[in-house]
């Protein structure tokens, strides 16, 4: 009898915690860890009920515990598994969990995130929030045209874009994420935008008032353009002449290169040798005045020609006499 009691007690306490944990996953009890409730307002929150799923990235960490309407404006409470730690500026979005209508709310971190963490009783301010699609204004909007299109049509289309998107539901739901972001970068962008229209607007408005100098300096271009068309034969037969000569110019060079050498050597010589001499060549310059004079004077006497060409071979050689005994 005893045993058969142990027995039921045992059963009836397996039971017990059994349900209890069923409980908790249907109804997202937790009864072991801590947690902390926060505030989020929404200008809509429509089909958000209590118990709908709070997540981050995907991660369920809380669940909606109870909402209110204060001003026009819907503030629902959350609670938040304790060792999740959210930054005081979070992100709120209500996003549709599936095609039933049903909710779930999005916490995501902006770009700067807070240091300051949202504690026990924080509240998301309402320009931190992003109401849910309501897509019962975008099924009233295509109602005109669901109208007047044949339903088998509309079926038949239906079916080929759910065929298309079958196993790429990850894919789509990216390509809707970064869609999200660029009209999220556009609408923070609007000023910037805004200032580039009008400078669009400014630099339209000068090209249309210097319309007819733009015109004129097209046409100039447009003629020389045409002048250069016109001498283009002028300037590849020059072109062809220059290459031409550059060639018969290089065989010249190459057939003639010892002669060239030659001179060059020669040259350098000549300049060193100029270069050595340079004292006794200025002493000449400075008395070339001097030379010329008398070499005027010797043409007038004519006798005395020879007598100052002989004291001038004298001077201009240091190593000669000094004086030579000359006839008349």
């Amino acid at each position: 009898m005893r045993s058969v009691t142990t027995k039921l007690v045992t059963f009836t306490v397996f039971t017990i915690i059994v349900t209890f944990g069923l409980a908790s996953l249907i109804g997202k009890i937790s009864l072991f860890s801590d947690a902390y409730e926060i505030e989020a307002v929404f200008t809509d929150a429509t089909g958000v009920l209590n118990g709908d799923p709070v997540k981050i990235a995907g991660v369920e960490v809380g669940k909606v515990t109870s909402f209110r309407v204060e001003g026009g404006e819907a503030i629902l409470t959350m609670e938040i598994a304790g060792d999740v730690e959210l930054p005081e500026n979070v992100i709120a979005d209500i996003k549709f969990r599936n095609l039933l209508g049903q909710r779930v709310l999005n916490l995501e971190e902006p770009k700067a995130p807070s240091t300051t963490a949202l504690e026990e009783g924080g509240q998301i301010p309402v320009e931190n929030t992003h109401p849910a699609l309501d897509l019962a204004v975008v099924f009233n909007n295509l109602r005109p045209l669901i109208q007047s299109t044949n339903p088998e049509d509309i079926n038949t289309v239906s079916r080929a874009v759910l065929a298309i998107f079958k196993g790429h539901e990850k894919d789509l739901e990216g390509v809707l994420g970064n869609t999200g972001e660029l009209t999220k970068e556009l609408a923070d962008g609007d000023q910037r935008l805004a200032r580039l229209v009008e400078n669009l607007d400014d630099v339209t408005r000068i090209l249309n008032s210097e319309s007819g100098s733009v015109r004129k300096g097209l046409e100039q271009f447009t003629e020389f353009m045409e002048a250069l068309a016109e001498v283009t034969p002028e300037i590849e037969r020059t072109v062809d002449q220059l290459d031409t000569a550059s060639g018969k110019f290089g065989g010249l060079v190459r057939k003639n290169r010892t002669n060239l050498d030659q001179e060059l050597t020669d040259l350098a010589t000549l300049l060193r040798v100029i270069e050595e001499n340079l004292g006794p060549l200025d002493r000449v310059a400075k008395q070339l005045k001097e030379v010329l004079l008398a070499t005027a004077r010797t043409q007038s006497y004519g006798k005395w020609w020879n007598l100052y060409i002989v004291n001038l071979c004298v001077e201009g050689i240091p190593d000669t006499p000094t004086q030579l005994e000359c006839s008349n």
